[in-house]
């Protein structure tokens, strides 16, 4: 069983899409093109015909031939020529070439609504042929009814090229880069402070406090990278592209339209009327000679009377050639004498070639006669044909004139219509070249956006990198510096706190011992509480760190990930145009082989 349309223009493009309904108006918009680029050959195999009375609505029909029948000629059909609208008055005027008649009929459509002329004069005399321009097609079918089924492939191709046009529309709707990930939140850094310690102990002189300079936290919030997804160009669909205006086509829509020859010139003035020959006249052929039979009888009658009942001895009887027999037969019968039976026979012979005799007399005078009628008839014959044949020649003549005029005109007319045809050949070839150079631009236009969005990509992802690494060196520069600042607080506090215990020690050493004793007690507690701060700061940067190098890791993902899909779709991209120009071609061939050029 064969694919349906659906599957055929799947194979060719991938369209398994649920647009059935835009896919069966592909389809039954490449089969009303291909019918009307087919040429009058395949037309006819597939045409349609259908009777009616003087008018028929003829709209979603291509006609082919009307033709109309001759009441006067046994019924047969004949073509009939077509008229234009503007023409619906002369065609029943009689003194214009236009005048339609039962032996010559015409037709004129208007409005929708085909009308034959003259009028009918008996129902459904007419006839129309015509193939179905209104023709649909739907894309669960695997064949075309009424349709050649060498131009089914050409109905395919036709819709496979939507098919592209609108698989490549679809992928206008590019989603711009999209990170998911959030950027990790700068660490709050607690504030590293020494407490002064002291010794309530203590009775000697005192030692001042040991003041630790406090130690500001690393700042690592300012400046943090962010990634910033640069904006695709608005895309534009070839359609658009193509009936766009100049600053995106600069040929312009120049298409030629549906093919239109001009309007034949007016053949009124070359009135053509058919020339009639004259009755032929044969002269009388006078009074035929007639035959007139013998007259060999007796008394009262002929010889080919009716024999009746004679008498021997009765001269009536004797006379009569009627009772001649009847005697004869008395005499061989009743009187038995054959003497004068054979006498009888002798007279009765004797009788007969007597009457053979004056027939052939008469037969000889009537074919005299017969002779010189037949000779006076043929004479009369070969006049009158002589007559006719002239009669026929001057008429011939003068129709040789008037179909040499009216052939005249028709030349001029095909002249002026194969003019329109080179005319609408230029403007036809010349669309072509647009449409191919507009489509040859917008893809190399659309290839050059997509080049830069990816440029666009690759910069913004460069500068994220860029920055990234001087906020790294940033944090590492504040990080340092905290600690150094940290350890000199550090230092100076036990320097001052080995300046107290050498003060306190000259003055007591019972109190010097139990102040110092003290003192590095709390000093050891502070140093072990400032290093517990440090150690959790440190603690913080490093979490903050790792958080960072994972954001980095996963942004750079998505990006590699979102050019990988770039590329695909534009590689995807590229297939579609390419596969477009291939089945177009296949498509423009196809055409050319159907109508007889390759």
């Amino acid at each position: 069983m064969a694919e349906t349309f659906k599957n055929q223009v799947d194979a060719l493009t991938g369209f398994a899409s649920t647009e059935d309904n835009a896919l069966s108006d592909w389809l039954t918009s490449g089969a009303r093109s291909v019918l009307n680029v087919l040429p009058l050959n395949k037309l006819e195999r597939i045409a349609s015909n259908e009777n009616f009375t003087d008018s028929i609505d003829v709209e979603g029909k291509k006609i082919l031939s009307v033709i109309r029948k001759d009441a006067s000629n046994n019924n047969y059909y004949i073509p009939c020529r077509k008229l234009l609208p503007s023409q619906m008055g002369i065609v029943h005027d009689s003194s214009y070439m236009e005048y339609a008649t039962t032996s010559d009929p015409a037709y004129i459509i208007h409005n929708d609504v085909l009308n034959t002329f003259p009028q009918s004069v008996a129902s459904n005399d007419s006839r129309v042929v015509f193939i179905n321009s209104a023709i649909t097609v739907a894309h669960g079918d695997s064949s075309i009814s009424n349709f050649p089924d060498e131009a089914e492939q050409a109905v395919v191709l036709y819709a496979s090229r939507n098919a592209l046009q609108r698989l490549m529309n679809n992928m206008n709707a590019i989603s711009a880069l999209s990170v998911s990930v959030s950027a990790p939140s700068a660490p709050s850094l607690a504030t590293v402070s020494y407490s002064a310690a002291s010794n309530a102990d203590a009775s000697a002189s005192s030692i001042g406090a040991i003041t630790v300079a406090t130690v500001a936290k690393a700042d690592v919030s300012g400046d943090v990278p962010t990634y910033n997804k640069p904006s695709i160009t608005t895309r534009v669909s070839f359609e658009d592209f193509f009936t766009g205006t100049e600053d995106l086509n600069p040929f312009g829509d120049s298409d030629p339209g549906v093919f239109s020859t001009s309007t034949p010139p007016s053949l009124g003035s070359a009135s053509f009327s058919t020339p009639s020959v004259g009755d032929t006249t044969i002269a009388s052929f006078g009074t035929a000679p007639a035959y007139t039979a013998p007259k060999v009888g007796g008394a009262t009658e002929e010889l080919t009377a009716t024999i009746t009942d004679g008498t021997i001895g009765t001269d009536a009887d004797f006379q009569d050639f009627s009772d001649f027999f009847e005697v004869l037969a008395h005499m061989i019968e009743d009187e038995e004498d054959v003497e004068l039976a054979q006498a009888q026979l002798g007279k009765i012979n004797s009788y007969i070639s007597s009457y053979q005799s004056a027939m052939q007399n008469q037969l000889n005078v009537f074919n005299d006669a017969n002779v010189e009628y037949q000779a006076s008839v043929q004479q009369k014959i070969e006049q009158a044909r002589i007559t006719a044949r002239d009669a026929e020649q001057t008429a011939s003549l003068l129709l040789q004139k008037e179909v040499q005029e009216y052939q005249a005109k028709i030349s001029e007319y095909q002249a002026e219509v194969n003019k329109d045809v080179q005319t609408y050949v230029q403007k036809l070839d010349r669309y072509k070249t647009e449409v191919a150079t507009a489509f040859q631009a917008w893809s190399t236009t659309e290839g050059f956006s997509m080049q830069e969005y990816q440029a666009d990509i690759q910069n913004e992802l460069n500068e994220f990198n860029k920055e990234n690494v001087r906020y790294q060196a940033n944090i590492q520069a504040e990080v340092q510096k905290h600690n150094s600042d940290l350890q000199k607080a550090i230092t100076q506090a036990q320097l001052d706190a080995a300046d107290a215990q050498q003060e306190a020690q000259q003055a007591t050493s019972v109190d010097l011992a139990n102040k110092a004793q003290d003192q590095v007690l709390a000093l050891q507690n502070a140093a072990q509480t400032m290093a517990a701060a440090v150690q959790n700061n440190d603690d913080l940067l490093q979490k903050f760190n790792a958080e960072l190098a994972k954001y980095s890791a996963q942004v750079n993902d998505e990006v590699q990930e979102f050019s990988a899909n770039l590329q695909k779709d534009n590689a995807k991209y590229q297939w579609y145009g390419q596969q477009y120009q291939t089945i177009d071609a296949q498509y423009k061939e196809q055409i050319q082989t159907l109508q007889g050029a390759v």
